[in-house]
């Protein structure tokens, strides 16, 4: 079980865990819910990186472009490199 929880939703567009969603819809990376709310567009993302702080803080998953953090999630640590691979995958 994860920072913030472990029920688990992965489709094409929507990637999901308790009431946390990463949305990609018009063109748009967006999320809401206990993480950041945040609405990148995706022709400005280059990559996605993630990094730990600190053991209490947990990982971020910073959202670049063009050498620039455009934004970044707050998510755990268990899901971290799957949720890094699916944004991945839709760029």
């Amino acid at each position: 079980m994860g920072l913030f929880g472990s029920s688990l939703k992965k489709t094409d567009t929507e990637f999901s865990w308790n009431k946390n969603k990463i949305l990609i819809e018009n063109g748009y990376l967006r999320s809401e819910g206990l993480i950041n709310t945040s609405r990148i567009p995706l022709k400005h993302i280059d990559t996605v990186t993630y990094s730990f702080e600190g053991l209490k803080i947990g990982p971020e998953l910073k959202i670049i472009g063009q050498g620039t953090v455009l934004g970044t999630l707050k998510v755990g640590a268990d899901l971290i490199n799957e949720i890094q691979d699916w944004i991945l995958a839709k760029l």
